[in-house]
């Protein structure tokens, strides 16, 4: 008895003492192991996780460095790591069994099986083809099923790994013989992994089901594992879930202002902006001092602003200035920006209601020439459309409505002209004695740039004639004394 508590004291320290970070099995082992494990413990129908299997390979498939990076004690103290996250998982598994809680059972996972991997003192050259040839066979390997049992840590580990090195050494002096994947190591591989699925398998099944499990949890670890949660479920885009999960995560934490801001560091890194904004607004409901939560939120609205003032959505941009300026009234730029957005909203207003009064002016216009056409004074009606021509000229492309106005204004105006100038050719004919004058005269005051000279000089040699014929009968009586 006395030799088998020095064994196993010796063995604790050899495990205490291990690098696991440089152990485990290979990547297809892993993922089948941990796997098989959640098969297992879904099968018992009260932990249904291998829905969640998505989520549970993400975890499996951290890297080992990364997994040893966040909990550097892995790599010497594995058993305590383990232990300290099966406290915690049992802890959050009051809130809400979620994908981010799978990911930690995969991590978890991870975990087991690299301390739970044969081959742990072995040299890294035979381990590793060890591990290689371990991966290629795993395809269709038969894994034998244990009982489940709740696991206590310290003793669980240090009485399996000594079944896991027992025939480590024999198996590493077989690789360097040249006999490889072959005899010892191919016989005890289907018993190892099997063990090692079993050691995932319990301790899932014991965070999932056992009412005490070993370690206390803090409140500022339940935090850091909200926190992660946020995090995980923001990277993966499941605003949805994220919803679900936020509410579920208060009842094992509540909510710091400090945690809502980096809450919404990740969300504004991620591009969700808007969700970003909200939770830096909850933080300064709850904490108004928080002068670094509002100042990104101020020069998120100045950036906004920005942008919008680019794209000439003024009211939007200035909105968003003065946005900025309220979350924070010291802001360097802010209150500049607003009173630039406002400037530029007056003056744009300025060109559009001259717009509108030019449009007013070449309505009147048309209707003005109208009246003239009605009464057959072409010679004035032209001279208003021209008028009006030049009213409707004055609107520019910047404003749709009014420039849809302009266009239809236009068009009209000289479809008009056209029809026009074509009845005052028409009338020159008629045109006769001091009525013509009279009409010529009225053209020419006008300013008719818009008539032609073909219609002028037609008048202008239908008047000369009628001159002559009317000089010729007055004077016949003379023309004709002998």
């Amino acid at each position: 008895m006395r030799r088998t508590t020095r064994f196993l004291a010796v063995l604790a320290l050899a495990l205490a003492l291990a690098a696991p970070g440089a152990n485990a099995w290979g990547p297809r082992t892993q993922t089948a192991i941990v796997t098989t494990a959640a098969n297992l413990v879904s099968k018992t129908g009260n932990a249904p996780i291998s829905r969640m299997d998505e989520h549970i390979r993400a975890g499996v498939a951290l890297p080992l460095s990364e997994v040893v990076a966040r909990h550097p004690e892995f790599a010497t103290n594995p058993v305590s790591v383990i232990e300290q996250e099966m406290a915690l998982l049992s802890s959050a598994r009051r809130g809400r069994v979620d994908g981010y809680f799978a990911h930690r059972l995969g991590i978890l996972g991870k975990m087991v099986c690299a301390l739970t991997a044969p081959m742990a003192g072995a040299e890294v050259t035979w381990r590793n083809m060890y591990y290689a040839d371990a991966d290629n066979a795993i395809a269709g390997l038969r894994l034998k099923e244990f009982p489940r049992k709740e696991v206590d840590p310290k003793s669980y580990f240090v009485r399996l790994q000594g079944e896991m090195t027992l025939n480590s050494e024999l198996i590493e002096k077989q690789y360097k013989d040249g006999v490889g994947f072959k005899d010892v190591a191919a016989t005890t591989f289907p018993a190892d992994a099997s063990r090692s699925v079993a050691a995932v398998a319990d301790v899932w099944w014991t965070v999932l089901t056992s009412k005490t499990v070993p370690g206390g949890v803090s409140e500022s670890q339940l935090q850091e594992y909200v926190l992660a949660a946020q995090e995980y479920l923001i990277q993966r885009g499941n605003l949805q879930e994220l919803e679900a999960a936020a509410a579920a995560h208060k009842e094992l934490t509540p909510f710091t202002a400090d945690m809502s801001a980096r809450v919404g560091d990740m969300l504004l890194s991620a591009g969700y902006e808007d969700r970003a904004i909200a939770a830096y607004e909850s933080v300064l409901s709850a904490a108004p001092d928080r002068k670094d939560v509002a100042m990104k939120v101020a020069d998120y609205y100045v950036g906004k602003g920005a942008g919008l003032l680019q794209n000439e959505r003024l009211e939007d941009a200035r909105d968003a200035f003065a946005a900025a300026a309220k979350a924070n009234p010291l802001h360097p730029e802010a209150e500049a920006k607003r009173l630039e957005a406002e400037s530029l909203i007056t003056a744009r207003d300025g060109r559009q209601e001259a717009h509108r009064a030019a449009l007013s002016r070449a309505a009147e216009l048309r209707a003005m020439a109208e009246q003239e056409a009605a009464r057959s004074y072409y010679a004035e009606a032209i001279s208003f459309l021209q008028q009006a021509e030049a009213a409707f000229m004055e609107v520019s492309d910047e404003f749709p409505s009014e420039a849809q106005q302009r266009a239809r204004g236009l068009r009209d105006v000289r479809d008009l002209l056209s029809q026009w100038k074509q009845s005052l050719k028409g009338s020159a004919p008629t045109y006769s004695g001091r009525g013509f004058t009279d009409d010529l005269k009225s053209a020419v005051n006008a300013g008719m740039k818009g008539l032609e000279e073909e219609a002028l000089k037609e008048m202008a040699e239908k008047a000369h004639a009628d001159g002559i014929a009317r000089l010729t009968q007055e004077m016949q009586p003379a023309l004709s004394l002998p």
